[in-house]
């Protein structure tokens, strides 16, 4: 079989291999190494290993912006191939001890593709090219000979198949280096006949680099000559298809260390073994990371992504450990691998908290490095290219890696010596930073690329900072957290751009934030329109500039919809990938999606992630949107597709985007780490939920600690936008009760309930919000004091509102009753308010609401006369029966029945009297209600007497407990209500004060309401079967809806006013907790019930906690609990309402009701034994 035969099946095996289902173990025939080798992408491509020092492939002739590489999609010209390679950066450097096997004579040059004798190239045959990781092969059509290639970490194996000839010789070209790098120094001599050994020293991006090498030949060379100082020509006879086998070995340190490097590396001549080790070496770390999708393309960009992150940064040592150091000297085995080719403006942003998670042996030696270089220059690297600092770039990148690792805890790490250089560094007046601290900031009109260079000192500052606090070094914390905000001077809000400011503090003029002229102006290869994002480390102060969150988010929205175009004479190329201005191809855009989700608008941040990621990531040569640079952008698209981006440098935790595959597994210290997306698509793009390990996850983010412990992360995916997190999370949970002294009321009860409970949860937000919460009647809305005869009389406020509502005051009170036992006072307190409510109906059993004395405060009395004690005289049933249903769990409770005197007798003869009133039967009565309002439902149709009922034995509620006008006048939730607080009430008149009459007739109204309800409050829904009625008017006519507020339909078996298992009520139940339900809602911030008081699209907690408080299944119980943890807006309390589309649009900060109703709620599931259902949440 001839060789083009062989290579041509090798190609299609290869083919066949990856459109095939691949071994379990096969991940290298998922990577295209041509991709990014067109456009600007700048890839290498060749044969090496992981990391490895040796990056073997082709090289052209062109030595412009787009071959920095060495290699380009539009390019065929092969002038040798060379050993040391960059991938993706906009500079070229490298391209040493390039190698090209001839036959016949050649010029000795690079040469021009216009002149094919003018150098030693030669077309490459494209056509039957083979690259795969740690593998190349490619024909060169002008010698007829076909070059393959391997490679260990440190040696470059070559086999060379030559036509038959006696002019067949192998040329190593020490004269061309990569773009600008220039030969200073060179050596090529034989040793034997078989060895060359020498050395490359050069100038360029790395002004002093010095490679060493040693080539070993399969075959004694006939011949070895020299061609001045930097070519050299080992020539051989060759029979036809004879293979010449090449070993290079490199040193950054001496010939005597590339020796050592061969004989360990590659002391044989097995080509083929040496392959297959080098496919192996991918092969396990690719395998780290494993992914399940039907999407094909989508498979090869991701494993092609891995291997190109893997590419850089490489070994910089050798085999014994010694390497030559930032000072130039050699340094002895330090104990770790040293590594070199770190572009850390671009990969502290994707490819280095990629690499501590899937590869955090090898980030203990990188940091190690790093802090070694700052041993060996005085500050941390910026751009380290083989022993050389380029400062190319800006900022001081390498503080953010150090302080990475120091917050992840990357083992192996000198946490006090990697902060020492963290310092150094930061302290640095070099490169700007000396005017930065003299002015706060650094001016444009005194350096270049000030803005640029401030903002990442800034994001610098910032991981400095957190590094610190991590340490426990609280004023290293302090003054760097401070100095991080330097950028906040740049902030112009007359125009809502960054901008660069002079020494006089003046902006700098004009302005154009779509302008760029490429490096020469007060932004790096970006405008105002990419800058203006850059502070991930402080978006909260960000937002402080803009004004608000609201208007950072709009402007945000902008930077994706504005025009496209770059305006300048000399635009910066790097400005590429772009989305309106949005510009993926150029790093510092990166994080920017991502601070969607740090503003608590997730779904965006998904949209554009799978906009990203689906769009300018492409299978092709010309599939990046910029260059590659040394992995970040490749970095960039594996975390978005397992779902998680590092926004924050050194912030220790990967923010949620949306994930790509249905399941990805990633080898971690702790055993493996899965992500699963469930129900995941182009559609359902959205996550709605999370778990992790099964628990419940409220975070929009993993720590990285979570990550490495092992474990399954599982996104619930949808189409509908969700925010499963809160988005104003505060930093610390701290306490937000009273100081102590202010506390309106103490009860030793209370305080010992809330450490019993406090004790028994582990999740410390809702731990939290319960103590916030559980107390903030007593502490805030309390007034207790006694009457003249002693007796306890107290005021309940309502919270914001300066008066005791009846209903809410009974509910405020009503948990604390089943502690009362063990606390006189608190009984006391429980006693004075049921005592003031009873007091109240007596003065008015009319009014819903009161002040604290005849004050004549309160809402508008001006159609009719209204007692001064009365706040407000909206009829409401229920103002009637949260009274008796306090006090009668007070009685049951304590065995105290002084609270039924004379006040307690008059009061139920009024109240049925009321209520009998109120069922219409003599006609409309007196009470009306007429208020001049905007709100249609705070006032009552007819001049105040609301629409006609028919008397059919139910009750007239004027007004819900929203208190909202009634529309059909019998109120159903509050008809129930009443049956059950008169069976009550006539309990007590008989055992306590033997009211046997006045007893039965509150049974017979009881009985008589009952049997009404029955007959006119349940109806035949088309979808959910019979339900009650929220509304009837005995007429015919039927309100179908639930409102959130407390009784309503869904409450009632919290009432105890129907049974939890009522068919009836199970149907009811499941029509409000629907889109049937005209006021429920479901958004983005989440679903539940509200009503018309405070307008559409307002969700009440109250609703999701009465949801909780009858519910049978553990399952809605925690989603109730997770929903009311994350719609707080980070205040730690319930709110009257938020909106379904933003939980920090919410009503009235202060409303003690709902928040002891949420205690009451916690402490219920506690007593319930379903405290393990509660630390579930996470």
């Amino acid at each position: 079989m001839n060789l083009e035969k062989l290579l041509t099946g090798a190609v299609l095996l290869l083919s066949a291999a990856c459109t095939q289902a691949p071994p379990d173990q096969d991940f290298t025939c998922f990577v295209d190494p041509k991709i990014g080798t067109g456009g600007h992408g700048h890839v290498f491509v060749g044969a090496s290993v992981p990391f490895g020092m040796v990056q073997l492939g082709p090289t052209s002739i062109p030595q412009e912006w787009d071959w920095t590489s060495g290699y380009h999609d539009s390019d065929s010209t092969v002038i040798g191939f060379s050993h040391t390679h960059l991938s993706g950066t906009g500079i070229g450097d490298l391209f040493d001890i390039t190698v090209m096997p001839v036959v016949g004579e050649v010029t000795y040059a690079r040469g021009t593709e216009e002149d094919p004798a003018s150098g030693l190239w030669s077309y490459a045959d494209r056509t039957r090219e083979v690259a795969r990781p740690g593998y190349y092969s490619v024909p060169l059509t002008r010698y007829g000979i076909t070059a393959e290639m391997t490679a260990t970490a440190r040696v470059g194996f070559h086999r060379y198949t030559f036509p038959a000839s006696d002019a067949a010789a192998v040329v190593f070209d020490l004269e061309n280096g990569g773009c600008w790098d220039k030969a200073v120094d060179t050596r090529l001599e034989a040793v034997g006949d078989r060895r060359i050994e020498g050395w490359r020293h050069s100038s360029g991006w790395a002004k002093d680099q010095r490679v060493y090498f040693v080539a070993e030949f399969s075959k004694p060379f006939e011949r070895f000559e020299t061609i001045g100082d930097r070519y050299a020509r080992a020539s051989f006879v060759t029979s036809q298809n004879e293979d010449v086998l090449v070993k290079v070995a490199l040193s950054p340190v001496s010939i005597e260390g590339a020796r050592a490097n061969l004989a360990a590396e590659l002391p044989g001549w097995d080509f083929e073994a040496t392959a297959a080790a080098a496919d192996r070496a991918w092969n396990d770390e690719l395998g780290k990371i494993r992914i399940e999708t039907q999407d094909e393309t989508a498979r090869t960009i991701f494993y092609t992504s891995l291997y190109h992150a893997m590419i850089a940064p490489v070994a910089f040592c050798d085999v014994d450990g010694s390497y030559r150091g930032a000072d130039g000297q050699v340094h002895a085995d330090p104990g770790h691998t040293t590594y070199t080719v770190f572009s850390l403006w671009d990969t502290y942003r994707a490819k280095m908290p990629l690499l501590s998670i899937f590869q955090p042996e090898r980030m203990t030696d990188i940091v190690n490095t790093m802090i070694a270089i700052a041993d060996e220059q005085g500050r941390l690297p910026v751009w380290h290219l083989w022993g050389n600092e380029t400062d190319c770039m800006v900022g001081n990148p390498g503080i953010v890696v150090v302080a990475d690792a120091i917050v992840k805890g990357i083992p192996g790490v000198d946490c006090g010596r990697a902060f020492e250089a963290i310092r150094k560094t930061a302290m640095n007046p070099d490169r700007g930073n000396g005017l930065r601290m003299k002015y706060g900031y650094i001016p444009c009109d005194l350096f270049n690329e000030a803005v640029a260079y401030d903002m990442e000192y800034a994001v610098a500052d910032g991981a400095a900072a957190r590094a610190a606090e991590a340490l426990g070094m609280t004023d290293d914390a302090r003054y760097f957290s401070e100095r991080s905000h330097s950028y906040r001077n740049y902030f112009d809000p007359s125009t809502g751009f960054i901008r660069g400011r002079d020494s006089r503090g003046g902006w700098r003029t004009p302005f154009n934030p779509f302008s760029s002229e490429h490096r020469a102006d007060d932004y790096c290869e970006g405008n105002a329109w990419q800058y203006t994002w850059l502070a991930p480390h402080d978006v909260e102060g960000l937002a402080e500039c803009f004004g608000s969150r609201e208007r950072m988010l709009e402007k945000l929205d902008s930077l994706f919809t504005v025009s496209s175009v770059i305006e300048g004479a000399e635009t910066s190329p790097d400005i590429s990938g772009l989305i309106g201005q949005y510009a993926h191809g150029n790093e510092p855009s990166h994080a920017t999606l991502y601070l969607y989700a740090m503003l608590g608008q997730p779904w965006k941040t998904a949209d554009r992630v799978r906009e990203v990621l689906t769009t300018l990531y492409r299978a092709e040569p010309d599939g990046l949107a910029g260059n590659e640079d040394v992995g970040q952008m490749s970095a960039w698209y594996v975390l978005s597709a397992l779902g998680m981006y590092e926004a924050e440098p050194a912030g220790g935790r990967y923010w949620f985007g949306s994930p790509l595959f249905d399941r990805a597994e990633i080898d971690v210290p702790g055993g493996t780490f899965r992500i699963v997306a469930e129900n995941n698509s182009p559609e359902n793009k959205y996550i709605r939920r999370v778990w992790l390990d099964g628990r419940p996850y409220t975070k929009p983010y993993i720590a990285y600690e979570d990550i490495m412990r092992g474990g399954e992360l599982r996104f619930e995916m949808g189409r509908e936008p969700r925010v499963w997190y809160c988005p104003d999370e505060p930093a610390q949970y701290a306490d937000q009760r009273p100081a102590p002294e202010k506390r309106l009321f103490r009860s030793e009860a209370v305080e010992a309930e809330i450490e019993r409970v406090s004790a028994l949860l582990t999740n410390e937000r809702l731990r939290w919000m319960f103590r916030n919460c559980f107390p903030n009647t007593l502490d805030t809305t309390v007034h207790y004091r006694e009457d003249e005869e002693g007796n306890p009389d107290t005021y309940v406020y309502t919270g914001d509102i300066p008066a005791m509502w009846l209903r809410d005051s009974g509910a405020q009170v009503w948990p604390y009753v089943q502690l009362c036992g063990g606390d006189p006072a608190l009984q006391k307190m429980i006693a004075g308010v049921i005592r003031r409510q009873f007091k109240l109906i007596n003065i008015d059993p009319y009014a819903n609401a009161f002040n604290d004395g005849p004050t004549g405060e309160g809402e508008d009395a001006e159609f009719y006369p209204q007692d001064p004690w009365v706040f407000e005289r909206k009829w409401e049933i229920d103002s009637h029966c949260y009274p008796i249903r306090l006090a009668y769990n007070y009685w049951k409770t304590t065995g105290d029945a002084s609270v039924f005197g004379t006040e307690w007798l008059e009061a139920m003869r009024a109240i049925l009297a009321t209520l009998r009133e109120q069922q219409m039967k003599e006609g409309p009565g007196d009470y009306a209600f007429l208020r001049t309002t905007d709100r249609q439902l705070d006032t009552r149709c007819h001049v105040g007497r609301g629409n006609p009922v028919k008397p059919v034995g139910l009750i007239v509620s004027a007004f819900r407990p929203s208190d909202d006008a009634t529309t059909f006048g019998f109120l159903v939730p509050s008809n129930f209500m009443a049956v059950t607080s008169l069976r009550k009430a006539a309990e007590i008149l008989t055992e306590v004060n033997g009211e046997t009459e006045l007893a039965a007739e509150c049974t017979a109204l009881a009985d008589e309401v009952a049997e009404a309800l029955q007959r006119y409050a349940v109806v035949e829904h088309p979808v959910f079967g019979k339900i009650y009625a929220f509304e009837v008017d005995g007429f015919g006519s039927v309100q179908l809806m639930d409102d959130a507020n407390v009784p309503s339909l869904l409450a009632m078996p919290y009432l105890g006013d129907v049974e939890r298992g009522d068919p009836i009520y199970e149907n009811t139940r499941r029509f409000v907790w629907s889109t049937e339900n005209p006021y429920f809602w479901r958004g983005a911030a989440g679903e539940g019930i509200g009503g018309p008081h405070i307008g559409v699209e307002m969700i009440w907690p109250m609703s999701i906690m009465m949801r909780a408080f009858t519910s049978t299944d553990d399952e809605e119980i925690r989603d109730c609990i997770v929903a009311l943890m994350t719609t707080d807006a980070g205040t730690g309390f319930m709110h009257e309402s938020f909106s379904r589309h933003d939980a920090a649009n919410f009503t009235r900060p202060w409303f003690a009701w709902q928040n002891t109703l949420f205690g009451e709620l916690i402490i219920k599931l506690v007593n319930d034994g379903k405290t393990e259902l509660l630390n579930s949440i996470i």
